[in-house]
């Protein structure tokens, strides 16, 4: 059974943090996404709490008809480690919890947040699924300043549940 997971970054224009609503040119933005996703036929929405993540899977959910489930999970928060810990711990951090929020890998889902989130959550995947990352040649940040543009991210490919192929997704 072919299904797919796509970790999408939101439509807003700010790189460092969500703005509570979309502006005009990130709700052009997602409806752009939209006509690209609906042809994933995508059966569960998730999406960050944040309102920029719900904003950007809107015209998704109103042209298929499916709710928004907004994860707590799926949150870029990160609490204050112990000692030196760092970048590797906050990605650890954030990929365990933003794992709790995927559905069942059979079903086509798009999941929505900020980017360090998704490129935490895309390793987790990956590596659970004993798929190798070294074969692709797209960068994952997980120190320093985001680089997902709006709408960009990633379409991981599964077989059976499994991730067979990643392809990137260009910003709209």
């Amino acid at each position: 059974m072919l299904s797919a997971l796509i970790l999408l970054h939101h439509a807003a224009a700010s790189a460092l943090a969500a703005p509570d609503r979309l502006d005009a040119a990130g709700a052009r933005r997602a409806a752009a996404m939209a006509d690209f996703l609906q042809l994933y036929n995508p059966s569960a929405l998730v999406s960050a709490p944040a309102r920029a993540c719900t904003d950007t899977l809107a015209p998704l959910a109103s042209r298929l008809g499916l709710p928004i489930a907004a994860s707590a999970d799926l949150a870029a928060d990160v609490p204050k480690f112990p000692g030196d810990a760092g970048a590797a711990h906050a990605a650890a951090w954030l990929a365990a919890r933003a794992v709790r929020a995927l559905p069942d890998a059979r079903r086509t889902a798009v999941v929505c947040a900020e980017g360090v989130v998704l490129t935490a959550l895309l390793v987790a995947v990956a590596a659970r699924d004993d798929h190798d990352l070294s074969a692709y040649e797209f960068t994952l940040p997980l120190d320093g300043p985001p680089v997902l543009p709006p709408g960009g991210g990633w379409v991981l490919h599964r077989e059976g549940g499994a991730v067979v192929d990643i392809k990137a997704v260009p910003p709209s």
